[in-house]
C-alpha cells in the first residue's frame, strides 16, 4: 500500500499530497515513485485507482502480471478521462493555481505507470521466488535421486 502523506507549507499554499508508491531504483531492485497532487483531487485519483486495481487478475504460474497490469491502462481509459476532466473542473476555480491541465494530466498517467510498475514488481519477485526454489531443489541430495 502507498504511504501518503499530505503537507502544509504556509497558509497560503494548499494541501499537496504525495504518493510514494513504487522511477528510481533502490539497492534491493524495486523502482520507487513518487507522485504529488492537490488534495482536492484525491478523490479522481482514487476513482482512476479504484478502476485500474479491480481488473480480474489470473495467476497462471507465470511472470504475467505487468502484462495484466498493463491491460487495465487501455479499458480504464474512459474512467480516467473522466477523472481528468473533474480534477481540472475541481481546480479550475481555485484563487491559487497548484496545479495546470498538463501536470492533471501528467499526475494520471504517472498512476498508469506505477500501477504498471506494481504488476512488474509482483512478476520480478515471483521469478525470483521461482529461481531460489529451484536452485535449493537442485541443491537438495532428494533432487539428485529423481
Amino acid at each position: 500500500m502507498a504511504a501518503v502523506s499530505a503537507a502544509i507549507a504556509d497558509d497560503t499554499v494548499p494541501d499537496i499530497i504525495t504518493d510514494q508508491s513504487a522511477g528510481v531504483e533502490d539497492d534491493r531492485g524495486f523502482v520507487k515513485w513518487e507522485l504529488s497532487y492537490h488534495t482536492a483531487i484525491r478523490f479522481h485519483i482514487g476513482d482512476y485507482r479504484r478502476c485500474l486495481n479491480y481488473g480480474n487478475r489470473i495467476v497462471r504460474g507465470e511472470p504475467d502480471m505487468e502484462m495484466q497490469h498493463r491491460a487495465d491502462v487501455p479499458r480504464c481509459r474512459k474512467a480516467r478521462d473522466e477523472a481528468i476532466e473533474a480534477s481540472i473542473n475541481t481546480l479550475r476555480d481555485r484563487e491559487i493555481k497548484v496545479m495546470n491541465e498538463d501536470d492533471v494530466r501528467e499526475a494520471f498517467r504517472v498512476v498508469g505507470l506505477i500501477h504498471i510498475e506494481r504488476g512488474k514488481n509482483i512478476d520480478d519477485q515471483f521469478v525470483r521466488r521461482r529461481a531460489a526454489l529451484e536452485a535449493v531443489g537442485r541443491a537438495s541430495p532428494m533432487a539428485s535421486d529423481q
